[in-house]
């Protein structure tokens, strides 16, 4: 055989998964947990190859990870927080907020954000992912209602228009806090290693999707509610708030095979399948 000079010189890559990653990642503490998981699905997985996007949509088995994807992806966007990023500086305007002090409104938006970006990855594991999601559509459902109260009773006092402010900057809040942070997450951990490229391709499908409708049609809500634009908005968080209430599983320390054995049996127990589609993944140690 013809002797390669450089062989030998650089290291062999790392056997799947990088374990130095892996302690980074979670720690010295958590990665052995970490490793455990990963090499769990791993092998219940064999023989398995990754599905298509329309594979899971024919796949009766994630029929239900599938729609609650969707409809958070749906949600993230039609909760009213594009609205505000997309017309801010209209929404002020409205709230009746001085022009010289708009920039500054403006500007505390952004500050919002950056607070629960800083914040929502220290609480997702104290707190949960389903407490999370939930809270932060209930907190922003409740924004809603006094910032219509806020914008009709404007002229009463000037204290309104800055009372309306905070509400804008409170839905901020609560949309950082849980949708905004929590909905990727889920749709990893929801799915396995074999369904969860093809999930990821049609969530991001469906949020471009619904970014798109959102910014060509909040105009005319304006235009049409005026100052109860935000009631619209108001009933998209309520009912998202009261499916994950009923429908979504909270997915903190479980391990992704126990998260699908989850979601398939409260599925057989609260809708009978006829058919009897599905297969509950083997969840036994290595």
């Amino acid at each position: 055989k013809r002797k390669i000079p450089w062989k030998g010189i650089f290291p062999p890559p790392p056997p799947f998964p990088n374990v130095g990653t892996l302690r980074r990642l979670h720690g010295l503490a958590d990665c052995d947990r970490a490793l455990e998981d990963i090499e769990k699905e791993k092998n219940n997985l064999l023989g398995f190859q990754a599905k298509k996007p329309w594979e899971v949509f024919t796949d009766r088995s994630l029929r239900w990870q599938l729609l609650t994807i969707i409809l958070l992806n749906i949600a993230q966007q039609l909760n009213g927080i594009n609205a505000i990023y997309f017309y801010a500086d209209y929404v002020f305007r409205q709230c009746g907020i001085p022009m010289d002090k708009i920039p500054y409104a403006t500007v505390g938006t952004g500050a919002c954000e950056c607070i629960t970006a800083l914040t929502c990855g220290m609480l997702i594991e104290c707190l949960g992912r389903k407490v999370l999601i939930m809270g932060g559509y209930i907190l922003m459902s409740i924004c809603c209602v006094f910032f219509t109260l806020t914008l009709t009773f404007q002229g009463v006092s000037p204290v309104f228009p800055y009372l309306s402010m905070v509400c804008v900057f409170a839905f901020i809040l609560s949309f950082g806090l849980g949708p905004g942070g929590v909905t990727n997450i889920l749709t990893t951990e929801l799915f396995t290693q074999t369904a969860r490229p093809a999930a990821f391709m049609i969530a991001g499908s469906v949020n471009w999707l619904s970014f798109f409708f959102i910014s060509m049609v909040f105009p005319f809500i304006v235009i049409g509610l005026q100052q109860y634009c935000f009631l619209v908005f108001l009933v998209v968080c309520s009912l998202v708030a009261t499916y994950i209430f009923f429908l979504i599983p909270e997915t903190k320390n479980k391990t992704f095979v126990e998260i699908q054995n989850e979601f398939q049996s409260s599925n057989k127990n609260k809708f009978s399948s006829s058919d009897g589609a599905g297969t509950i993944l083997l969840s036994t140690s290595i």
